[in-house]
């Protein structure tokens, strides 16, 4: 009820283009302000933009993105911020974000990443620039400011390889209150309001008052054009960079409030301190050491200190402790993207041309972890995510399970080939069990009308060891007939199949009958993959059954009366395992295996597992029952108590599959240490009444009403209530 409350207290309903009646397109497309676009009402975008330049947008897969993300995981107690697995990480993205490891196309041609691939930013007010490699989202972008990179991220913006316009003119290279702050939080030049007002810059430093001036003597011809516009078609032509000083001025006085430093920053930080196109991959030289590592340390925990928080809180797990001495770091990801034109086409070329193939971006790649992982001496370990490269990922381990269970396949066929004595009815038995599922799908989708789950294939898995059970009971019947019928069957093939089938027939329905009947028992499960599981396996069971009593059993009349080899047991092309090839063998070699080759028209003799086991086995356990007895007395009793020593809750959930596989163990270390699909938002509701938070229920949750509480409205607006809703915001912000 409580959260049925929260929804009726904060209304569902959507306005404008997305509400409910702009859900059919002839009214979306008679609103001026909405268009129908990919089956969905939206609102138009009304400052278009211009078209991209080369490799500018984010070249696109399958319609989507083609991220490439990295996870890297610190093993055998090591940090990720240590000075050597720094150096390790970013020796592998170096690589990897320029020769791609030495990556060639389909042709054989190389195809460095930097120069074919990298998205490209381009600098503002040259529309002639060629542009460079833009700047990529990576943890080591924290470590990488050093008195090289921040030369190298000032002269870039100085190019216009920046977003904040005059903004960034109070950018310096120390780590310094920013210039036009005072130590109180003010902005320089408002304590004299009457010259502030007539020069708001009257007290700022000379190089950020001429470094300001230069920006708009550089935006007055943008100026300008604007004033002959549209009021829409200069709103669009607005950017940071073109705005005056004027405009920016309470944004300013909102920003010395925090005692900010302006020193070149990492890019990332959503300040106005950094380019745009610091490719550290080369631009960078080394990383922070010493007293500036320490400093960045620090930084990236200062509550107050809200960008490097954020990159702290976007780069490195939610595990990450900022209140631990030596802080830690045993993952953090990397994410960058390819540049394109925003067409599939070329998109379908960089995973076809360039990514796949035995030279490929993907297998210089993984050759390049493999090195990597091997010099950092097994501490490091480095997993790939990318939308190019997930389908060729998923596809290697589904070969493998796919090599596996041929594998079962082959195994349990042969077992048989060995049991049965006979090719030909061990591949009738394999087919009978394999054909059963394709019947017990067909009665499940047609005449049960449900869908086939992943879960349910598994049950190739069960009915491999029913099936094979049911065909050696069937063909030990059917041997025993020859010397255990008597009368009734009279060494005719028809009384003797007619006796083996009446013996095998009570035995095989017996076993279907009980294992069908646990597998119903799941029916009633609340779970509905459960629920379908064992339904479907009853199903398979079932019809598994009536296979083995109609095809496996015409199956081995068949192999009797046109398939007989006329040469006896013990012999060459003889019957058994390898066309009579395992019992000669065994019989020259040890004969105690297989007894003595019984004459034509013997009775067979008794096989070895069943003389060891009314042999040896038998007189072992007679002889010690009384301490076998013990055993297993103390064995169960063992066993319940370690169960119930060692039972616990569980901390973590059960790993997603084999963690040796990076797509596993990624997307694990993803889902469990990382926001993966945006902040996540937390909605809060004062007001509603604790007993009864809904006061009339409706047909749908939006038709509910919502139950207020006066005095606990009132308790919110006190001076205390207030207090606990600002810890309460500052407690979402320490994350």
């Amino acid at each position: 009820q409580n959260y049925y409350a929260l929804l009726a207290a904060r209304g569902q309903e959507e306005s404008g283009c997305l509400d409910e009646a702009h859900k059919d397109q002839r009214t979306c497309r008679n609103d001026d302000k909405c268009e129908w676009s990919f089956r969905t009402c939206k609102e138009k975008v009304l400052c278009p933009r211009p078209d991209p330049k080369p490799r500018q947008n984010m070249l696109l897969v399958n319609g989507g993105p083609a991220w490439v993300a990295l996870i890297y995981e610190a093993k055998n107690g090591r940090s990720l911020l240590d000075d050597d697995m720094l150096g390790h990480v970013d020796k592998f993205e170096r690589i990897l974000m320029t020769t791609a490891n030495g990556a060639q196309t389909t042709r054989g041609a190389p195809s460095p990443w930097d120069e074919d691939w990298c998205l490209k930013a381009y600098p503002s007010g040259n529309d002639n620039h060629t542009g460079k490699c833009a700047a990529t989202s990576s943890f080591l972008n924290m470590f990488s400011m050093n008195a090289h990179s921040r030369q190298v991220t000032a002269q870039q913006v100085r190019d216009g390889f920046s977003t904040s316009g005059p903004l960034s003119c109070m950018c310096s290279d120390s780590d310094a209150l920013c210039a036009v702050c005072t130590p109180g939080g003010g902005l320089k030049g408002m304590d004299n309001m009457t010259q502030f007002l007539m020069n708001p810059m009257y007290a700022w430093p000379a190089s950020v008052t001429s470094c300001i001036t230069q920006y708009a003597v550089q935006n007055a011809a943008a100026t300008a054009q604007r004033a002959n516009q549209t009021q829409t078609e200069s709103m669009c032509s607005r950017t940071l960079a073109g705005a005056p000083i004027q405009a920016l001025l309470p944004m300013l006085a909102s920003f010395c409030s925090t005692n900010p430093t302006c020193q070149w920053e990492p890019p990332g930080s959503g300040g106005f301190c950094s380019s745009t196109a610091f490719y550290r991959a080369t631009d960078a030289d080394g990383l922070v050491e010493g007293a500036e590592k320490e400093r960045v340390m620090s930084r990236m925990c200062d509550e107050q200190d809200l960008k490097w928080m954020g990159m702290r809180k976007s780069f490195l797990p939610a595990s990450f402790d900022c209140q631990s001495e030596d802080k830690k770091a045993q993952f953090a990801r990397t994410t960058f993207f390819p540049g394109g034109d925003g067409k599939d086409a070329e998109g379908e070329n960089f995973e076809t041309n360039y990514v796949g193939g035995m030279r490929g971006w993907f297998m210089s790649e993984q050759a390049l972890e493999m090195q990597i992982e091997k010099e950092s001496g097994g501490d490091l370990r480095v997993m790939l995510f990318s939308a190019s490269t997930l389908r060729q990922q998923f596809l290697g381990i589904l070969i493998v399970d796919m090599c596996l269970s041929i594998t079962s396949l082959v195994l349990v066929w042969a077992y048989m080939w060995w049991t049965l004595e006979s090719a030909f009815l061990a591949s009738c038995a394999m087919f009978e069990i394999l054909f059963s599922l394709p019947v017990a799908m067909s009665l499940w989708t047609v005449i049960c009308r449900q869908q086939i789950q992943f879960f349910q294939m598994l049950t190739v898995y069960m009915i491999l060891g029913i099936g094979a059970d049911d065909a050696f009971i069937l063909q030990d019947a059917w041997l025993q007939s020859r010397y255990l019928g008597g009368e009734e069957t009279d060494g005719d093939w028809k009384t003797r199949f007619a006796w083996a089938y009446k013996r095998s027939f009570n035995a095989m329905a017996v076993t279907t009958a009980t294992t069908c009947g646990s597998f119903l028992i799941g029916a009633f499960s609340p779970l509905p993959q459960v629920r379908d599981f064992c339904i479907f396996a009853a199903v398979v069971v079932f019809v598994d059954w009536v296979f083995c009593e109609t095809f496996f059993a015409s199956a081995i009349v068949v192999h009797e009366r046109f398939l007989g080899c006329g040469f006896q047991k013990g012999q060459c092309m003889g019957p058994g395992c390898c066309c009579g090839l395992w019992r000669c063998c065994a019989a020259a070699c040890c004969k105690s295996l297989v007894g003595e080759i019984p004459p034509p028209g013997a009775p067979p003799q008794k096989r070895a597992m069943e003389r060891w086991f009314e042999g040896s086995l038998f007189n072992s356990l007679v002889k010690g029952r009384c301490g076998f007895i013990v055993l297993w007395c103390v064995v169960i009793i063992g066993m319940c108590a370690n169960a119930g020593i060692s039972l616990r809750t569980a901390t973590k959930a059960n790993p997603q599959g084999r963690e040796s596989l990076d797509t596993i163990r990624g997307a694990e270390i993803l889902a469990n240490e990382f926001t993966v699909f945006g902040v996540p938002a937390v909605s809060m509701v004062w007001g509603l009444d604790d007993e009864q938070p809904i006061s009339e229920w409706g047909s749908t949750h939006a038709d509910n009403v919502a139950s207020h509480s006066p005095a606990a409205i009132a308790s919110f607006v006190s001076p205390e209530g207030q207090r606990e809703l600002l810890s309460l915001c500052r407690a979402a912000d320490r994350g």
